[in-house]
């Protein structure tokens, strides 16, 4: 797949200050970012899980939350400072 995908934790007071980002830069890209809650989901987070190497290549450290994955570019985003903009050009990157 190629799926755009934000993953959050839903007691995570980073990821409820980036919601709003997220969702002011989803309106300006064709494609819809999938939003996968992972501290209440065994699910979602093996899947954060599986691309653990590609996180912590592209943000410098271990998983955590927020994070930004592009299947279609294997690069990640993460951290509560993101701007529109940068969700923007991690969303377009080919």
């Amino acid at each position: 797949m190629d799926r755009l995908i934000y993953f959050w934790g839903r007691e995570c007071p980073h990821c409820a200050k980036l919601h709003p980002v997220v969702e002011d830069a989803s309106k300006e890209i064709t494609q819809p970012i999938e939003r996968l809650e992972v501290w209440h989901s065994a699910e979602n987070a093996q899947l954060m899980e599986s691309y653990s190497k590609q996180v912590e290549s592209s943000c410098g450290s271990g998983l955590g939350v927020p994070t930004l994955y592009n299947e279609k570019t294997g690069k990640a985003i993460c951290g509560d400072r993101l701007s529109k903009e940068n969700i923007i050009d991690w969303a377009n990157e080919k």
